[in-house]
């Protein structure tokens, strides 16, 4: 890891949503949101089609909303869902921008050819993707991440926070799964998966509170981002170009501004 002063990121948050589950760090910034990550795959989607009825081939318009799941890196963090889901992170539905078609009858062999061979001719029509923590991504916002990532592991506050969690657990009866996780042991019903996990975090709160970890990973981020700012800024632009490519291909297939 290479040496970075926290310090000089002193001030920076993350932002945590108790009641959807999601998270916005500095770096969030430089990867599509959850909504602009359904704009661009429906745009893809919709050049994907034109080649498959090009081929003489009908297809039912992709439709739907999209999927996120609850950040839980370090375990449960909002107290309105640990009250409903116990430890299982939130799965957040993010509104789609064409409607929902019907199941399309079985596909022939011909009809399905030509659909792979389409998904591979259009791929991802220069729209970058933009997500984080893809297998091989090597991109400068994905090594700040990756970086923050395994500093805030080895920082002396976040490594004081998690021993005094495991103090209180132990004080409480609670047990990890596993060495270094963040998940708790419980008897599998649903009512102590949820008593387990609102204990967990009474610990958290009275050990610097639950967002404590998220900060110092936000600090750590805005650290690495003073050195790369002129990077970054290239990289903010891109994705607003490709957001907006998407939104026109979207409306050249007939989605309305209102939905976009």
């Amino acid at each position: 890891m290479p040496a970075v002063d926290r310090s000089a990121g002193a001030g920076a948050r993350a932002s945590l949503n108790d009641a959807t589950g999601e998270v916005v760090l500095p770096m969030s910034a430089y990867w599509y949101s959850d909504r602009e990550n359904v704009l661009v795959n429906s745009a893809v989607a919709s050049l994907i089609f034109d080649c498959v009825k090009n081929a003489g081939f009908t297809v039912a318009p992709w439709g739907g909303g999209g999927k996120a799941l609850q950040d839980s890196r370090y375990g449960q963090w909002s107290r309105t869902l640990a009250a409903r889901n116990g430890a299982m992170p939130e799965i957040r539905k993010i509104p789609g921008v064409m409607d929902q078609q019907p199941e399309r009858p079985k596909l022939s062999a011909e009809h399905q050819e030509v659909e792979a061979r389409c998904t591979t001719s259009v791929g991802r029509a220069g729209l970058p993707e933009l997500l984080e923590g893809l297998v091989g991504d090597t991109s400068i916002q994905n090594q700040i991440s990756d970086i923050a990532v395994g500093l805030t592991e080895r920082d002396p506050e976040y490594l004081a926070f998690r021993q005094s969690w495991e103090n209180c657990l132990a004080e409480n009866g609670l047990t990890l799964t596993e060495q270094g996780s963040w998940s708790l042991q419980s008897s599998g019903s649903k009512e102590d998966e949820i008593r387990v996990a609102l204990l967990g975090l009474d610990c958290k709160d009275s050990s610097g509170g639950a967002r404590k970890p998220y900060d110092i990973l936000a600090e750590y981020q805005a650290a690495q981002m003073k050195d790369h700012q002129a990077e970054l800024n290239a990289l903010a632009e891109e994705k607003a170009d490709a957001v907006e490519r998407a939104k026109q291909i979207l409306r050249d297939h007939g989605v309305a501004d209102a939905r976009l």
